[in-house]
């Protein structure tokens, strides 16, 4: 008897399809293990439909990457589950090395039950019976291939004809309902809780994996030229922070992980602590800035879920500096990369960086009226006081772009900033910036050629670019709509970003 059932005729394809991948797993768990991936993308296919998602015709972890920032509150359980399938059905299908077990094979069951049974909960109203362990059943499997190759060819061909769907107000009420109150039954433990950690930390380009480098299990420890996510790094007191990151053998920063379904903002005391508590040794460097008591700068708070505005305290990946401990902590979409945390050691602290342009009184000739000197201080005050959105507006004629160009100068000089991001919302715009950057000059020198300089057709900045130039329309494309996770700027690949024509609504 299979777990996957339905009385709901819109789902029989789907449920014989898993029925299949079941009934593989004594037989053929690599088959198995293939099947139930082919599944787990075609179920996430027709949620995304189902909830007017859009654009569906994007690998799978782009579905699943789709899904959990959407703000619809799907269940982190099932998110987990379906990229747990997506991993193995990759190992299963590209990997020669990949070793397919029936434990494996009966794992993913499990999991493929869980998104089954929250998916027809969510969208047929059914009732699904308990969980059963498969039995072996390999004597009546000799025809399956055919089968399966028939129903993905029939699910196909539904999926192509079936009509556009309108959701009404009440059903998205009650799908998200649905969503919050199968999440509660179903809390990630820790172990699935680090999976999630582990896999934000990779996306950063972190190496994390808990079970294996692992400190406290197995005494990893960290290696020229890897950048490591260390788990369980065991001080000399006995106490284990869940993380330590490293680039190389330099100590950049110590994860908190807390549980899934707990508050995440707050969480800053303990790993604060711990960064007190690191010993110089000599398998590793410790940064050499003051930072007070700390001998580590960068602190994380985590519990694997992203980051939603309306759900702020119990989401997002929290984050303090401990070179600015005048600074509260605040929450990030993503994990820094080792390469955003090496050019931020490149900044000046703020304090000394914010006296240094409240003392420095030379403004560029291109941009010295009177009321450009004014915005300018006027936004480098506003800086200085930690205002995170800072509107500007000037009539036309009045020379916005100088003195943009003026104020990008100025932070550049004094280390307050480290790369600027110029946005711009067509490219006529983006073309006359990039030539008043080369034109205007400091001295003998242009702009450009003190700072670097990245124009429209460059998608990402080299390590010494200071100031890049893109559309608006270019870097959403980059955020959401690309698959080359290489062009995707990172959370910290800038420190300040300026939105020329703000008023047309795009911030």
């Amino acid at each position: 008897m299979s777990n996957f059932n339905t009385s709901d005729k819109n789902y029989h394809e789907y449920a014989k399809l898993a029925s299949s991948a079941e009934s593989l797993i004594f037989s053929d768990p690599r088959s198995s293990l293939t099947v139930f991936g082919t599944l787990g993308e075609q179920l996430t296919r027709e949620i995304m439909h189902l909830d007017g998602l859009g654009d569906w015709e994007l690998n799978q972890k782009a579905r699943i990457d789709k899904m959990r920032y959407s703000g619809n509150g799907y269940p982190d359980a099932v998110l987990l589950a379906l990229d747990e399938i997506r991993r193995k059905r990759n190992g299963a299908t590209h990997d020669n090395q990949f070793i397919a077990t029936k434990g494996e094979a009966l794992k993913i069951d499990q999991k493929a039950y869980l998104v089954w049974k929250w998916f027809l909960e969510s969208f047929s109203l059914n009732d699904v019976p308990e969980y059963v362990t498969p039995v072996d059943q390999r004597n009546i499997l000799k025809s399956q291939a055919d089968k399966i190759k028939a129903l993905e060819e029939k699910i196909k061909q539904l999926q192509e004809n079936r009509p556009q769907i309108t959701i009404s107000a009440e059903e998205r009420t009650r799908r998200r309902k649905v969503n919050v109150q199968f999440a509660k039954k179903h809390p990630l433990n820790e172990e699935e809780t680090r999976q999630l950690i582990d896999s934000q930390l990779r996306n950063a380009g972190w190496e994390a994996d808990t079970p294996r480098l692992n400190n406290w299990k197995h005494q990893t420890e960290p290696q020229k030229g890897h950048s490591m996510a260390i788990a369980e790094w065991v001080f000399s007191n006995g106490q284990r922070a869940d993380y330590a990151l490293f680039k190389g053998l330099d100590f950049y920063g110590i994860v908190e992980a807390k549980r899934w379904d707990q508050d995440i903002a707050g969480q800053m005391a303990q790993p604060k602590e711990y960064a007190k508590e690191v010993p110089f040794r000599s398998d590793y460097h410790l940064i050499g800035q003051e930072m007070g008591d700390y001998k580590v700068p960068f602190i994380y708070a985590a519990n694997g879920r992203p980051y939603l505005e309306q759900y702020k305290e119990k989401s997002g990946i929290w984050f303090w500096d401990a070179r600015n401990p005048k600074e509260n902590a605040y929450a990030l979409e993503e994990f820094h990369t080792p390469e955003d945390l090496a050019l931020k050691l490149t900044a000046k602290n703020k304090d000394e960086a914010n006296k240094d342009l409240a003392d420095d009184e030379d403004y560029p000739q291109f941009a010295a009226r009177p009321y450009q000197l004014d915005a300018i201080q006027s936004l480098e005050n506003a800086i200085k006081d930690g205002k995170k959105r800072i509107l500007l507006a000037m009539a036309t004629g009045t020379g916005k772009t100088r003195t943009a160009i003026s104020l990008m100068y100025r932070l550049l000089k004094h280390k307050r900033a480290r790369r600027i991001l110029y946005l711009v919302d067509r490219n006529s715009l983006g073309r006359q910036t990039a030539n008043a950057i080369k034109d205007n000059k400091i001295g003998t020198m242009s702009i450009s050629s003190i700072y670097g300089l990245k124009e429209l057709s460059d998608k990402v900045p080299d390590a010494s670019t200071k100031i890049q130039i893109a559309t608006v329309q270019g870097m959403i494309k980059r955020l959401f709509f690309n698959d080359d996770n290489s062009e995707k700027p990172s959370v910290g690949q800038y420190d300040f970003i300026i939105v020329d024509e703000a008023h047309r609504g795009y911030v």
